[in-house]
């Protein structure tokens, strides 16, 4: 398959106000907040969540013209679906990625120690190194599921009010587990492994749906 800039350039601009309100916000937050960040941190987890319903809002309309229109310019539905899964990643990496090199770099510990003169400055990049991967593994879980939900409920037979239920559950389940902090290490690689089953299932089912879905 092709790869169609001029497609992908019509699908990013979908993710444009997510990306535009959502990249300061998150970046001043990184730069900011004193305490040392981990992967349960409430706030960052609320951003993931919120970004990730937003990103697959604006490419979920599949009942918008704008949509409609796509459908008849002679794109196969396949094409449609990877690209659409091509932009999500795009559009996530233009938000992960700096957020990520403010840690890595380090620019976040450098402007704790310089503004705030924080006890935490020296050990921030080594404490805070994995945390990245977290978030990126958030938008991993949820993606798959919310892009499942929006084919679901284009669809024209019931079923959407379940992909909603079973989108939320994840949700659910994902703040449940930062809630409790520790648990035991053959827990956590069921549930990544389960996460895992869980989003290459969503992306599989997602795809099929779309080979049918009806445009009005």
């Amino acid at each position: 398959m092709r790869i169609r800039i001029s497609l992908l350039k019509m699908m990013m601009r979908q993710c444009l106000p997510a990306t535009l309100i959502g990249l300061p916000l998150a970046v001043l937050y990184v730069l900011l907040t004193r305490q040392p960040l981990d992967w349960a941190n409430p706030w960052m987890g609320l951003f993931v969540l919120g970004h990730s319903i937003a990103l697959a809002f604006g490419l979920g309309r599949y009942r918008s013209p704008g949509f409609a229109f796509l459908y008849t310019r002679g794109y196969s539905r396949d094409e449609l679906w990877l690209h659409k899964l091509l932009v999500t990643v795009l559009a996530v990496l233009t938000v992960w990625l700096p957020l990520a090199l403010l840690i890595w770099l380090p620019i976040r510990s450098t402007v704790q120690d310089v503004l705030f003169r924080s006890p935490y400055s020296l050990i921030l990049m080594l404490r805070e190194v994995a945390v990245p991967w977290a978030w990126l593994a958030g938008y991993a879980i949820l993606l798959p599921s919310f892009h499942y939900v929006w084919v679901r409920r284009a669809q024209p037979l019931a079923g959407g009010d379940g992909a909603v239920l079973l989108a939320s559950g994840t949700v659910i389940v994902i703040g449940t587990l930062m809630l409790f902090g520790w648990l035991p290490h053959w827990f956590w690689i069921l549930t990544w492994a389960l996460a895992v089953v869980v989003s290459v299932t969503n992306l599989g089912a997602g795809l099929l749906l779309h080979r049918t879905i009806e445009v009005q």
